[in-house]
């Protein structure tokens, strides 16, 4: 943790194994990485990256008609030092004791992506290094965890929006979808791929991470720029690094591999030399037997049905697989927030306040962009200001009645 307390900017000679890496296989790397914290997650487990944990916390989630649904959703904890030295704010979560806390597993990690064990615990420590050098010098920043989430900065402000593939599958409860359905503080912390709220909002340039690229949100013209410490041209004056990164068994394996494959386009080829030579096709005559007693026709279509999928059989699978649908069902919701919190935004932005009380739309159905509720909330303000008028209007009109009639009386006392 100390390591990433940074009084001083990064330089490039921090970042020794990123600038031999490649962009891809620096993504390459995070993806393992993301898996594997995927997987602890699946377990119940927390995982401790240097910067934060990521964990599975049982929450509440308010729906409708006041009822609470106990949901299990991921979060993600950024470190309390971390958080404190660089002045940050983020919720204040704290992990229950009975979950156990794990490390990263390097190992598991090279040996699923084919990498050398000790590139990819630099990696991804240079990684969270820079991360950490992006905070002190009051960057935003987007770090992408793949299948996970994006993990926000912006204006000392961290957040953590989760896809929602995964809010749904680590929940096993079942509650989730029902949750993020009904309850809007649950749909906040959705991030539908290219489309997060934190992307939404910025207008600053974004530092991308693990891609290590600057982009400009929301320009025409949207500048992109390589943040990636370039590596050094060799002596020779090439710029190929001079020893591989890749696990020396893989790099075996594929070596016989390739071998194995050539051996097999080489026989390939001369079969298809002997075969050009000039001999005839065999062809598979019918025995007398089979003249004999030929195959019956409708046994023949039975077996040709067989094969085939019937149009019937075919149209009783479902357009949509359960998991499609609950995942079409939240990106139609979190759209329906945006259409309804876009409406809002336009409708306060065009009501152009004249008077106390008065606004430059004098009836209640001429502004197009006034949400429905509001409309109902006018409508029944209006209604109640007609049934006031009404009433002192006959009030006014009780009142002058007895007026005249205390009039009437009081000529006719002088009368007599």
């Amino acid at each position: 943790m100390q390591k990433y307390l940074l009084y001083n900017a990064v330089e490039p000679e921090d970042l020794p194994t990123l600038k031999e890496l490649s962009t891809i296989e620096i993504c390459k790397v995070w993806s393992g990485m993301s898996r594997q914290i995927y997987r602890q997650l699946l377990k119940k487990k927390a995982v401790e990256i240097g910067i934060g944990s990521f964990v599975v916390i049982p929450v509440h989630a308010n729906v409708a008609e006041g009822k609470v649904l106990p949901v299990e959703r991921p979060m993600f904890i950024l470190s309390k030092t971390l958080k404190l030295f660089y002045n940050l704010e983020s919720d204040e979560i704290k992990i229950p004791d009975e979950i156990p806390v794990v490390q990263p597993d390097f190992e598991e990690i090279a040996a699923n992506t084919h990498f050398r064990h000790e590139i990819v615990e630099q990696c991804v420590q240079e990684t969270l290094l820079y991360f950490a050098g992006a905070l002190r010098d009051n960057k935003e920043v987007e770090f992408t965890f793949r299948s996970i989430g994006i993990l926000a900065v912006r204006k000392k402000v961290v957040s953590m929006t989760f896809f929602d593939n995964c809010l749904l599958e680590m929940d096993s409860t079942g509650n989730m979808l029902k949750a993020l359905l009904e309850d809007p503080n649950m749909m906040s912390t959705v991030a539908f791929p290219g489309q997060n709220k934190f992307s939404r909002v910025s207008q600053d340039e974004v530092v991308t991470l693990p891609s290590f690229v600057a982009e400009t949100p929301h320009q025409p013209l949207a500048r992109l720029v390589s943040l990636k410490p370039r590596r050094e041209s060799a002596p020779w004056g090439g710029g190929c690094r001079r020893v591989s990164v890749l696990d020396p068994v893989f790099l075996a394996r594929r070596r016989v591999s390739q071998a194995s494959q050539q051996s097999m386009e080489m026989d390939h080829t001369r079969d298809k030399e002997i075969g050009h030579g000039g001999y005839l096709p065999v062809i598979h005559e019918k025995t007398h037997m089979m003249l004999k007693h030929p195959t019956p026709p409708d046994q023949q279509g039975l077996k040709v049905s067989a094969s085939t999928t019937q149009p019937s059989e075919a149209g009783r699978h479902p357009l949509y697989t359960e998991k499609e649908e609950r995942e079409l069902q939240l990106l139609l919701a979190s759209k329906r927030h945006e259409v309804e919190a876009d409406v809002y935004r336009k409708y306060f932005g065009n009501r152009a306040v004249t008077e106390r009380g008065q606004t430059s739309c004098p009836y209640v159905f001429e502004d197009p962009y006034r949400p429905s509720h509001i409309l109902r909330k006018a409508y029944a303000e209006k209604l109640k200001e007609m049934g006031q008028s009404a009433s002192e209007r006959q009030a006014e009109s009780q009142l002058s009645r007895k007026v005249l009639e205390d009039k009437g009386v009081q000529t006719g006392v002088l009368d007599h």
